[in-house]
């Protein structure tokens, strides 16, 4: 290609009489461009093939509406549900809320995702009577507070069962299931009986569960906007919950954020929120404190939320990865890919490298499933940065290959074929973990030297 360009460049400055033929130049550089994009799909070629997996998505957002399919104009609404005045959502009633599954599905085969880690929303925006002119849909939107919403994971499960029922006779729609794996939200993080309200929804919706998160801890804003106590990892509550899915073999996706949020961008902080972090793996890792099994945790966001300024994010990822690569696992969704990633791709890419089969890629998207391709796409930066095997991997098998694997070592124990089933006469303990010894940690300090 470039020798082509040369050649015409070349021919412009020069009294040549055959390019004064315009049919020729024509030629050429029809040459040079079908050259050119034969090359550039040589190199480029696994590009386009794309196929994600999305370890981040809420069904609902922080009103616990959101999206469904609606081509059939059955209720108010576009094609997804969305009405034109105020922007929410009617209420599905029985029997129509597997909508909400078929819309997601539908997104995800447009979007090239294979799988997604689905949830709905764990907090419900409170209309405070302080801003009657307007009601809040985002938890930014004004400072009235957010409630826990104890009844997100039903209409999740909900939601699959009434897809289950619709599609009974149609095998092929069943089996697309096997690419959603539903994860419960939906009870407080600082309720030490948060784990039986897990339970119950477990024994409600009996194989719909493989995750427990996202668990909200440390999310600036948005848990500064709770009441009561503030969820931090190293809450007893959390313990119990963490224990609870170590000893069942659910993953545990926890949002819990690295550092204070800085006044501006110039403000850098250290992650003086790691070390309770740190505290809840190791108090669930196996061996310690008698836990038989060790807890895998996704941290979301890689612990960065906005208006987070911390130095050399990649270095303190990889000193936790050096200790907890075997427990953990790190998602790369929402701010962190434009703030932290694409700013420094190549300490990134170095790092991935280093522990490859433990990065995901997700969405986030909050009720808003159609936009899933649109949100994935920004990753293929990332992607196409990497070598082609790791790239397959945070593309997609590192997600399908963990949740393929805590499937299987609940069917070794008998928890059911892909969700969770409990027994029905399973519980709790009420006296364990309820005042957890963690183990005080002092990783923040310890690792300060590496910026030296």
């Amino acid at each position: 290609m470039f020798f082509i360009y040369v050649f015409i460049s070349s021919l412009k400055y020069t009294n040549i009489t055959i390019m004064k033929s315009s049919s020729l130049i024509m030629a050429v550089l029809f040459l040079a461009s079908v050259v050119g994009y034969v090359l550039w799909a040589h190199e480029h070629k696994d590009e386009g093939d794309l196929i994600y997996a999305d370890c981040h998505v809420h069904l609902l957002d922080f009103l616990q509406n959101g999206e469904f399919l609606n081509s059939d104009n059955k209720f108010p609404g576009d094609v997804y549900g969305h009405q034109k005045e105020g922007g929410r959502f009617v209420s599905l009633p029985y029997g129509e809320r597997g909508r909400r599954i078929e819309v997601l599905l539908e997104s995800m085969d447009q979007g090239r995702v294979s799988n997604a880690l689905v949830s709905g929303m764990p907090f419900l925006k409170k209309w405070s009577e302080n801003e009657p002119f307007q009601r809040p849909k985002y938890y930014l939107d004004s400072p009235s507070r957010v409630k826990p919403a104890r009844d997100t994971d039903v209409s999740i499960g909900s939601a699959i069962i009434d897809y289950k029922v619709k599609f009974k006779d149609d095998q092929s729609r069943l089996n697309q299931l096997e690419r959603i794996h539903a994860s419960l939200c939906g009870f407080d993080a600082t309720d030490l009986g948060a784990v039986d309200l897990i339970i119950k929804r477990i024994k409600e919706f009996p194989g719909v569960w493989e995750c427990i998160g996202e668990v909200m801890s440390r999310h600036d804003d948005l848990t500064n906007l709770t009441t009561g106590e503030r969820p931090r990892a190293n809450h007893p509550s959390l313990a119990r919950v963490s224990r609870f899915a170590g000893e069942n073999y659910l993953p545990v996706s926890i949002h819990h954020n690295i550092a204070p949020i800085s006044r501006n961008s110039k403000e850098v902080k250290l992650p003086s929120y790691l070390n309770e972090f740190i505290e809840l793996i190791e108090y669930c890792r196996e061996g310690h404190h008698g836990a038989k099994n060790s807890t895998v945790f996704i941290w979301c966001h890689s612990g960065i939320s906005r208006r987070l300024v911390v130095k050399d994010l990649h270095v303190w990822i990889d000193a936790i990865m050096k200790e907890y690569s075997d427990q953990l696992y790190i998602d790369l969704s929402w701010v962190v890919l434009q703030d932290y990633i694409m700013p420094n791709l190549k300490e990134w890419v170095n790092l991935i490298k280093r522990y490859p089969n433990r990065f995901m890629i997700g969405s986030d998207v909050v009720g808003t499933v159609s936009n899933i391709g649109k949100s994935l796409k920004p990753y293929d930066a990332l992607l196409n940065a990497l070598p082609k095997d790791i790239r397959a991997k945070v593309a997609k098998k590192n997600f399908v290959e963990l949740f393929n694997e805590m499937a299987k070592k609940r069917q070794l124990k008998g928890l059911g074929d892909k969700g969770i089933v409990l027994p029905a006469d399973y519980g709790y303990s009420e006296r364990d973990h309820v005042r957890p010894e963690f183990k005080r940690s002092s990783f923040m300090e310890t690792n300060l030297h590496l910026f030296k």
